[in-house]
Protein backbone atom coordinates (compact mmCIF):
# COMPACT_ATOMS: atom_id res chain seq x y z
CA UNK A 1 0.00 0.00 0.00
CA UNK A 2 1.42 3.21 -0.75
CA UNK A 3 1.66 5.90 1.73
CA UNK A 4 -0.38 8.92 1.13
CA UNK A 5 1.03 12.31 1.09
CA UNK A 6 -0.92 15.82 1.80
CA UNK A 7 0.11 18.23 -0.73
CA UNK A 8 -1.01 21.96 -0.33
CA UNK A 9 -0.27 24.89 -2.39
CA UNK A 10 -2.69 27.46 -3.42
CA UNK A 11 -1.22 27.67 -6.67
CA UNK A 12 -2.38 24.72 -8.98
CA UNK A 13 0.59 24.39 -11.39
CA UNK A 14 2.77 23.80 -7.95
CA UNK A 15 0.05 21.27 -6.94
CA UNK A 16 0.25 19.39 -10.57
CA UNK A 17 4.14 19.69 -10.74
CA UNK A 18 4.34 17.89 -7.01
CA UNK A 19 1.34 15.40 -7.65
CA UNK A 20 3.03 14.05 -11.16
CA UNK A 21 6.53 14.29 -9.49
CA UNK A 22 5.36 11.79 -6.04
CA UNK A 23 2.43 9.76 -7.43
CA UNK A 24 4.49 7.11 -8.88
CA UNK A 25 5.52 6.34 -5.37
CA UNK A 26 2.68 7.48 -2.93
CA UNK A 27 -0.70 8.21 -2.78
CA UNK A 28 -1.52 12.10 -3.39
CA UNK A 29 -4.26 14.26 -1.58
CA UNK A 30 -4.24 18.11 -3.03
CA UNK A 31 -5.66 21.07 -0.95
CA UNK A 32 -5.62 24.41 -2.87
CA UNK A 33 -5.50 26.34 0.77
CA UNK A 34 -5.10 26.24 4.21
CA UNK A 35 -8.54 25.40 5.45
CA UNK A 36 -9.43 22.51 2.87
CA UNK A 37 -5.48 21.40 4.16
CA UNK A 38 -6.18 21.79 8.21
CA UNK A 39 -9.79 19.89 7.59
CA UNK A 40 -8.18 16.77 5.81
CA UNK A 41 -5.41 16.75 7.94
CA UNK A 42 -7.80 16.45 10.68
CA UNK A 43 -9.89 13.82 9.44
CA UNK A 44 -7.62 11.64 7.73
CA UNK A 45 -4.09 9.75 8.30
CA UNK A 46 -1.20 10.90 5.97
CA UNK A 47 2.21 9.98 6.35
CA UNK A 48 3.70 13.85 5.44
CA UNK A 49 2.20 16.40 4.57
CA UNK A 50 3.83 19.54 2.53
CA UNK A 51 2.42 22.38 2.93
CA UNK A 52 2.99 26.41 1.22
CA UNK A 53 2.98 29.16 3.67
CA UNK A 54 0.91 32.21 2.00
CA UNK A 55 -2.50 30.74 1.43
CA UNK A 56 -5.68 32.15 1.43
CA UNK A 57 -8.44 31.44 4.16
CA UNK A 58 -6.28 29.81 6.74
CA UNK A 59 -1.73 30.64 6.30
CA UNK A 60 0.09 27.58 6.43
CA UNK A 61 1.83 28.52 10.14
CA UNK A 62 -1.84 28.10 11.40
CA UNK A 63 -2.68 25.41 9.72
CA UNK A 64 0.68 23.34 11.08
CA UNK A 65 0.36 24.78 14.74
CA UNK A 66 -3.22 23.00 14.57
CA UNK A 67 -2.05 19.58 12.67
CA UNK A 68 0.84 19.78 15.42
CA UNK A 69 -1.92 19.99 18.09
CA UNK A 70 -3.64 16.53 16.12
CA UNK A 71 -0.06 15.14 15.91
CA UNK A 72 3.25 15.75 16.74
CA UNK A 73 4.83 12.85 15.04
CA UNK A 74 3.66 13.86 11.22
CA UNK A 75 6.42 15.04 9.29
CA UNK A 76 5.86 18.53 7.96
CA UNK A 77 7.50 19.64 4.78
CA UNK A 78 7.22 23.54 4.17
CA UNK A 79 7.85 24.56 0.62
CA UNK A 80 7.69 28.40 -0.36
CA UNK A 81 9.09 31.13 -1.96
CA UNK A 82 9.71 33.20 1.04
CA UNK A 83 13.16 32.58 2.79
CA UNK A 84 12.54 34.63 5.46
CA UNK A 85 9.85 32.58 6.31
CA UNK A 86 12.08 29.99 7.19
CA UNK A 87 13.64 31.76 10.53
CA UNK A 88 9.94 32.30 11.74
CA UNK A 89 9.79 31.15 15.45
CA UNK A 90 7.00 29.47 14.58
CA UNK A 91 8.64 27.73 11.68
CA UNK A 92 11.52 26.73 14.42
CA UNK A 93 8.89 25.86 17.44
CA UNK A 94 6.75 23.34 14.84
CA UNK A 95 9.28 20.23 14.16
CA UNK A 96 9.38 21.10 10.90
CA UNK A 97 10.94 18.39 8.88
CA UNK A 98 12.28 20.37 6.10
CA UNK A 99 12.15 24.04 4.16
CA UNK A 100 12.23 23.98 0.95
CA UNK A 101 12.04 27.15 -1.66
CA UNK A 102 10.88 27.77 -4.67
CA UNK A 103 11.64 27.09 -7.57
CA UNK A 104 11.17 23.28 -6.31
CA UNK A 105 14.19 20.86 -7.11
CA UNK A 106 11.96 17.88 -7.16
CA UNK A 107 15.42 15.48 -7.37
CA UNK A 108 16.07 17.00 -3.87
CA UNK A 109 12.33 16.99 -2.77
CA UNK A 110 12.02 13.35 -3.16
CA UNK A 111 15.18 12.52 -1.72
CA UNK A 112 13.95 14.07 1.81
CA UNK A 113 10.46 12.47 1.62
CA UNK A 114 12.17 8.96 0.81
CA UNK A 115 14.61 9.92 3.81
CA UNK A 116 11.74 10.61 6.28
CA UNK A 117 9.13 8.39 5.37
CA UNK A 118 10.72 5.75 2.90
CA UNK A 119 8.30 4.75 -0.05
Amino acid sequence: MKKRLLVCDDEEPIRLLLTESLQDIYDIVEASNGKDALSLALREHFDLVIMDIKMPQVHGLEAIERIREKDKRIPIIIISAYRPMEDDIVVKTSNVAAFITKPIDISALRAKIFELIGE
